[in-house]
């Protein structure tokens, strides 16, 4: 009689076993997962996504173009982790750099795209077109009483132009930027 005891036992721990090895492991317990219950990730820390941009294109560098085109810039600022009134520099998803943009259309004494404009770069044009769709999307939820802005995106790089500027002054912006 032991032996049948015993046997159901067993019988019943396999199965009980067998019920916790699902792929749904709701508990987190990644150990008790068999081997072929193991995720594998698709990516592996020895093949990053490369940039889509090159590492010389800083927001800097773009705005130095856009200034030899845009006779109204009178400044340039580069955003850093110290000065980001954002705080979104160098977070996953947010621009890897950035840089204000003071033109004497606008109000030169402030910063960001009130200023001007603003130039910011991503590590992929989704992550800038995730960026400019959240800001229109944003603005147009409140109202034009808390501004506007043109858009202009070039792979993995965003133009913010001020809405305060005339449309024919963003124009100049544009033209500049896609040459």
């Amino acid at each position: 009689m032991s032996k049948i005891n015993m046997a159901t036992v067993l019988l019943i721990g396999a199965i009980a076993l067998t019920g916790c090895s699902s792929d749904d492991n709701e508990a987190g317990n990644e150990s008790a997962a068999t081997p072929s219950t193991v995720s594998v990730p698709t990516k592996t820390p020895e093949t990053p996504e490369a940039p889509e941009v090159a590492e010389s294109e800083t927001a800097v560098a773009v705005a130095e173009r856009l200034k030899a085109s845009v006779p109204t810039i009178s400044a340039i600022t580069e955003v850093t982790e110290t000065n980001d009134s954002n705080g979104l520099i160098g977070r996953p998803g947010q621009y890897t750099s950035a840089a204000w943009i003071a033109d004497t259309a606008a109000d030169p004494s402030e910063t960001g795209v009130d200023g001007g404009a603003v130039v910011e770069v991503f590590a992929t044009p989704e992550d800038a077109q995730t960026r400019s769709a959240y800001i229109q999307e944003t603005l147009a939820s409140l109202g034009p009483a808390f501004g506007t802005e043109y858009h202009h995106l070039d792979g993995a790089v965003l133009l913010r132009v001020s809405g305060v500027l005339m449309p024919s002054q963003a124009i100049v912006y544009e033209q500049a930027f896609t040459e």
